[in-house]
């Protein structure tokens, strides 16, 4: 395990990386890839990062993580095997273990995006929680929308990918199929089990069972 404090924001190429910061053989910088660290930074074994990284501290990536043109802000944890890839992320985020989020993602403050989750072109405000085994895909989540194990938005149909949106302080069900385009309110709840093909209105409940 590599740990450090970067008292000013320090930038690592890859061709000084293991012999100005890492005193480790286990934490790799592929070709071409920068780092830029500020505050307690700790890493596990097996860390790989690729791209340009920005991470500020405090902050913990745990073993057997691939990091790719992330950005992370202060007091995030990557546990372990999780796989980032151009996302952009703020303060207090848990990742993983074992999530893949990738192809340009935003996530707020105090989200916990995690272990077996998917996500992809999706933005996810603060305090959004998808504990586990998930698949959000081309989405827009509000502030506090909480969504459940098994939970897949079915994004893609024909050759197209279609978007949805869900607004804050939304529960998505554990089992839910999201089936887009569609909208789904502030405050709604969406049933376990449900399969949600039409806007959902603000507040609404709804309850529409696989048939």
């Amino acid at each position: 395990m590599f740990s450090a404090t970067f008292a000013e924001p320090t930038e690592i190429a890859a061709e000084a990386a293991l012999r100005t910061a890492f005193q480790t053989d286990r934490l790799y910088l592929a070709a071409g890839g920068r780092l830029h660290f500020s505050g307690a930074i700790t890493l596990g074994p097996d860390v790989v990062f690729q791209g340009t990284c920005r991470l500020d501290g405090p902050l913990n990536v745990e073993q057997g993580c691939q990091l790719t043109d992330v950005t992370l802000g202060a007091g995030c944890n990557v546990r372990a095997h999780s796989v980032l890839a151009r996302l952009a992320a703020g303060r207090n985020n848990i990742f993983g273990p074992f999530c893949f989020i990738r192809d340009d993602c935003v996530a707020g403050d105090d989200c916990i995006l995690g272990a077996h989750l998917e996500a992809a072109r999706s933005r996810f405000g603060s305090g959004v929680k998808i504990s586990h085994r998930a698949f959000i895909g081309d989405a827009v989540l509000g502030d506090e929308t909480i969504v459940g194990a098994g939970v897949v938005f079915c994004n893609y149909d024909a050759g197209r990918r279609l978007a949805t949106t869900v607004g804050a302080r939304v529960v998505v069900g554990s089992g839910a199929l999201i089936v887009p385009p569609l909208t789904i309110g502030d405050g709604a709840m969406i049933a376990a089990g449900s399969v949600v093909t039409k806007d959902v209105a603000p507040g609404a409940r709804l309850i529409q069972k696989r048939g």
